[in-house]
């Protein structure tokens, strides 16, 4: 059984990270797997699309050629311009050796100029078994990647609120028209948490498709408690007697990770003063970002290698995810398997792995009184015994080696073995 895992990028954010973890638990098991992007450093069994001078300018026409498009859709405006994608161009793979060849082809994040709502057709209608998994909602939706509580991605897209000028013919209604009925062939979607099992049941595109919950996977031999934490403080001159949260998103700023609502509770906490917001992440186009923070704050930049990351979750008390919504909650995930508690609202994946009061604290959705509420309780609840509950609730069922299996039971399944 061959195996073809597609994504955007090889690193980098949730989704590049998730499928490389993936590919990576795949091969340990002897899988004949192949792991196919569009941006990425290669490696043995990696397929990287932009590798040339010539295939690289294909990819990044396809990229400037959907922004420019929904640029001009909006007025040439850049509000909302990363939060819709139309795939109306994109690369070819379904020529590729790896692609041909795979028994499975397995679909994660694909926009930004990878795949086209064309090859992805192209692909389902192979004849080969496709998996997809979503790492946002927008599989399900026309264009948006999350859809922020409008419902319409159950019955037909149209009036888009990302949209300049919304209306019943928009470029959602025109995308979500290209969309309809391209997962009919007997596609098999993967959800990373109950949440979006519930989004893509209720979508028009994909609630006709076979569903499983198999989530990311955290690898405890990199994201454990065994780091010293006073060293780590020590390293960003922050004194043990502080109260460490630690906040961190691929793009920090990002209006989905919630920043502005955690500022708030932070300046409804009443254990403000002795707190420190330690942040790691990429800020982007907002020179006042820190300066919003209400408490004491050490920016720690973007950190990509793991166990720098996993090292800093360890250094602090409660890790801070009050994101709009999340498929799954990596940063929360992370965390928790180095014992750091988290702090979330309760409407995404993060009900999947936070056991409220436990190993953590779920916020009622979007109750900033809660949230401070939450940030209290665990201050006041610090402990060893919840540290070490946070880190055994990751290991037995996020482990790299479990969710592998569980893909692969899904795959020889598909392919009748």
């Amino acid at each position: 059984m061959k195996i073809a895992i597609i994504n955007t990028k090889q690193g980098g954010g949730g989704a590049a990270i998730a499928a490389a973890r993936l590919f990576a638990a795949l091969r340990d098991k002897g899988v004949d797997v192949h792991f196919v992007v569009a941006e990425g450093k290669g490696g043995e069994g990696v397929t990287v699309l932009s590798d040339s001078f010539w295939r690289r300018l294909r990819y990044k026409s396809a990229f400037l050629l959907e922004r420019i498009g929904i640029w001009r859709c909006n007025k040439l405006s850049r509000r909302g311009l990363f939060e819709v994608s139309t795939a109306r161009y994109g690369l070819r793979i379904s020529n590729l050796k790896a692609v041909r060849e795979a028994d499975i082809i397995h679909l994660h994040w694909v926009n930004q100029g990878l795949l086209s709502v064309k090859e992805i057709r192209r692909l389902v209608a192979s004849g080969k078994r496709i998996v997809v998994t979503p790492h946002d909602m927008w599989y399900c939706t026309a264009i948006c990647h999350h859809s922020y509580g409008c419902m319409r991605f159950t019955e037909m897209c149209r009036d888009c609120r990302f949209l300049a000028s919304p209306s019943a013919n928009d470029l959602a209604s025109r995308v979500w028209k290209r969309k309809e009925g391209m997962f009919d062939n007997g596609v098999c979607m993967v959800a990373l948490s109950e949440w979006i099992k519930e989004r893509i049941s209720a979508s028009a595109i994909t609630g006709g498709c076979k569903c499983r919950v198999i989530p990311n996977s955290i690898d405890c031999g990199i994201y454990h408690p065994g780091y010293d934490r006073t060293l780590v403080r020590e390293k960003f001159g922050i004194s043990p007697d502080r109260i460490v949260v630690i906040f961190g998103a691929a793009k920090l700023n990002d209006p989905i990770k919630g920043s502005g609502m955690l500022f708030e509770a932070i300046e409804r906490c009443k254990y403000r003063d002795g707190m420190t917001l330690l942040l790691f992440g990429n800020i982007k186009d907002d020179d006042d970002f820190l300066r919003r923070i209400p408490c004491s704050c050490v920016y720690a930049g973007s950190i990509y290698d793991e166990g720098e990351r996993a090292a800093l979750y360890a250094a602090a008390d409660i890790a801070a995810a009050p994101s709009h919504y999340e498929t799954f909650g990596q940063v929360i995930a992370e965390a928790a398997a180095c014992g750091t508690p988290a702090l979330a609202f309760d409407n995404g994946g993060q009900s999947d792995i936070i056991e409220h009061k436990r190993n953590g604290y779920l916020a009622v959705y979007p109750d900033i009184d809660d949230l401070a509420r939450g940030l209290e309780w665990l201050v006041e609840n610090r402990s060893e015994e919840m540290r070490r509950y946070a880190s055994e609730s990751i290991a037995g069922r996020f482990s790299p080696e479990s969710v592998a299996e569980r893909h692969l039971d899904l795959y020889r399944e598909l392919v009748g073995q």
